[in-house]
C-alpha cells in the first residue's frame, strides 16, 4: 500500500516556516481515517506521518486503499460502489466515480476491475483515470471473491459458484479451469499464495490448491478440521486475500479459532483466541501473517491479537482503542512492516524488528490537512500531456479512450460514459454450456470526470474478444499490499 519506486520528494518554502520536504519513497504506507475524510501517509524510517489528501464526503465511512502502479484507490464501504482517484505525486484527489451499487473493483499494478457478483459481470478499467476498457465480460452468476495477480500477466482469478469452477480472465478472454474445486453452489473464493491460486470453500471447508500450468496438480485438497455444527451464514470465515511467505490465516469468529493452513506440506493448526466471548463476534477482522506472527484484529475489545508461530502462543496484544471504545481495526502488510490502523481513531502503530512504535496520524501541522497550523504541501508536478487517440483493435474496444484527469480541486459535470459493449463472453473450452445474461451493468457515473476534449474518431468495429491494456503511465510505481479481506462464505 505504500508508494515505493519513482521519486516523489518535493521541497516548499513559505514566509516564516521551514521548507517542507516530503519523500513518499521511504518505505511507508497510506491509512484511512474515517473521521476526518483524510487519507495519511506514514512514513517508516521516521514513524510519522509526513502527508494527507482530503477525500470529500467519506466521513464516517469505511475505506479501503488500493495502490496501482501511479495511482492510490479509494473505495467507500457498504455497497455503494463509489471510488475516489487520488494522484500520490500532485497529493490531491482527481477523480471520483460511482460504479453502481453492488460493484467493487480490485486492482493490482497496471490492472483494474469492476465486478457485479450479484449479475456476474466483469469490466476491465484504466487503473488512472477509471475508464472502461475493452468489452464487459458476462460469466455465471453468482460470483465469489476474486484475485488479481500483482505479477506476470495479471491474470484475474473468478469463482464461479453456481458451476463450482474457477475462470482466468486475460486478455479480456475468460478461460475455465481444468476442472471443478467445488460442488455447484458452495461459496467459494479465490485467495493467492506466494502468487499461486488457492480456492477456499467456506461451505466444506476446505482449501484447494490450483497449479494452472500442471492439469494433474489443478485440485489438491486441504481439509480443515471439523467445527461440528454448521457456520451460520452470518458469520463467514475471514481470509487474508493474499499470503506471501508463511501459511494462509483464516479466522472463523463463530467459534473463535484461527487457523493456520501450510499450503506447501497440507498441515492445519489451530489456536482459540484469548480475548474474551462477546455475544456479538462481528467486531474481528481479516487476520494477516508476517515475519513469524498472526495478527488478528478485534475491534470490539479495542486490541490487535498477536500469535507467534515459533511459540505456538499468544503475545501481549497490540492496543489502540477508539474513542468511545469504537474501534474499526486493521493490520495490513507494507514496505516489510506491520501497519495497525484504527479508522476510527487517531492513532496507528507500526511493527518492525526495532518492535512497535505508535504513531500520531493527524499531527497539527500535518502537510495536507485543512487547517492554519499544517505546515504548506511542495508544488505539484505539471500533468502530463493527454495521450493521442488510437484506433481500437485487440486490446481496445470501440469507446474506451485515453482521458486527461482533471487538475487537483477542479470538478466538472457529471457524464456517464458507457462501461463498453457487452461481449456476452462464453468461457472458453465449454462451447455447450451457454453463459447466462447479466442482470447489471457494473456502469460508471464518475462525478468528477476528465475536463471535455474534441473526440476522436470513431474506431473500427472489433471482431475478436476485447483486451485490456493500459497505457503505461508516466510515473509508474510498484505496487504494494492491499489491505482488503474477503469474508468468506
Amino acid at each position: 500500500m505504500g508508494v515505493t519506486g519513482t521519486a516523489a520528494l518535493f521541497g516548499a518554502v513559505s514566509r516564516g516556516i521551514a521548507p517542507t520536504r516530503l519523500d513518499l519513497t521511504d518505505g511507508g504506507t497510506w491509512l484511512p481515517t474515517a473521521a476526518t475524510s483524510t487519507l495519511i501517509h506514514l512514513s517508516g524510517p521516521s514513524g510519522r506521518a509526513n502527508a494527507a489528501v482530503t477525500v470529500p464526503g467519506t466521513a464516517g465511512n469505511d475505506l479501503t486503499v488500493t495502490t496501482t502502479s501511479a495511482r492510490i484507490l479509494v473505495s467507500e464501504g457498504g455497497g455503494a460502489g463509489r471510488v475516489h482517484l487520488v494522484d500520490p505525486a500532485r497529493l490531491a484527489l482527481v477523480r471520483t466515480a460511482d460504479l453502481g451499487p453492488g460493484v467493487t473493483i480490485i486492482a493490482a499494478g497496471r490492472v483494474a476491475y469492476a465486478l457485479d457478483a450479484t449479475a456476474g459481470r466483469v469490466q476491465q478499467l484504466s487503473p488512472d483515470d477509471l475508464s472502461p476498457t475493452g468489452g464487459v465480460l458476462s460469466l455465471p452468476a453468482p460470483l465469489g471473491g476474486v484475485a488479481l495477480a500483482r505479477s506476470g500477466d495479471g491474470t484475474l482469478w473468478v469463482p464461479l459458484r453456481a458451476t463450482g469452477e474457477v475462470a482466468a480472465v486475460r486478455d479480456g478472454v475468460a478461460r475455465r479451469g481444468h476442472r471443478p474445486v467445488a460442488p455447484p453452489g458452495n461459496a467459494v473464493d479465490i485467495i493467492l499464495v506466494d502468487g499461486r491460486p488457492v480456492a477456499v470453500d467456506a461451505t466444506a471447508g476446505t482449501l484447494t490448491v490450483l497449479d494452472p500450468e500442471d492439469p494433474g496438480r489443478w485440485g489438491r485438497v486441504i481439509p480443515l478440521p471439523p467445527r461440528g455444527v454448521p457456520r451460520p451464514p452470518e458469520r463467514p470465515l475471514l481470509v487474508a486475500p493474499r499470503t506471501d511467505g508463511g501459511p494462509v490465516p483464516l479466522l472463523d469468529p463463530a467459534t473463535r479459532r484461527l487457523f493456520l493452513v501450510d499450503v506447501i506440506r497440507g498441515r492445519v493448526t489451530g489456536a482459540d483466541l484469548p480475548s474474551p466471548a462477546r455475544p456479538d463476534e462481528t467486531g474481528f477482522g481479516t487476520p494477516l501473517v508476517h515475519a513469524g506472527h498472526a495478527y488478528v484484529p478485534d475491534s470490539g475489545s479495542g486490541v490487535v491479537l498477536d500469535y507467534d508461530l515459533a511459540r505456538g502462543r499468544f503475545a501481549e496484544p497490540v492496543r489502540l482503542a477508539g474513542p468511545d471504545g469504537k474501534a474499526r481495526l486493521t493490520a495490513t502488510a507494507d514496505s516489510g512492516q506491520v501497519w495497525i490502523n484504527d479508522a476510527a481513531g487517531p492513532d496507528a502503530v507500526m511493527i518492525n524488528e526495532q518492535g512497535r512504535t505508535l504513531i500520531t496520524k493527524q499531527p497539527s501541522d500535518l502537510p495536507g490537512l485543512p487547517t492554519g497550523t499544517a505546515r504548506p504541501l511542495p508544488a505539484a508536478p505539471p500533468l502530463p500531456a493527454p495521450e493521442p487517440a488510437r484506433p481500437a483493435g485487440r486490446g481496445e474496444a470501440g469507446g474506451a479512450t485515453s482521458t486527461r484527469p482533471p487538475a487537483a480541486g477542479r470538478t466538472s459535470a457529471a457524464t456517464d460514459p458507457s462501461p463498453g459493449p457487452d461481449t456476452g463472453a462464453d468461457l472458453e473450452n465449454e462451447p455447450e454450456q451457454p453463459t447466462p445474461g447479466p442482470t447489471a451493468s457494473p456502469s460508471i457515473r464518475p462525478s468528477t470526470p476528465p475536463p471535455s476534449r474534441p473526440p476522436p474518431p470513431p474506431p473500427p468495429p472489433v471482431t475478436v474478444p476485447p483486451v485490456g491494456t493500459p497505457s503505461p503511465s508516466p510515473t509508474p510505481v510498484p505496487p504494494s499490499a492491499t489491505p482488503d479481506g474477503l469474508p468468506l462464505g
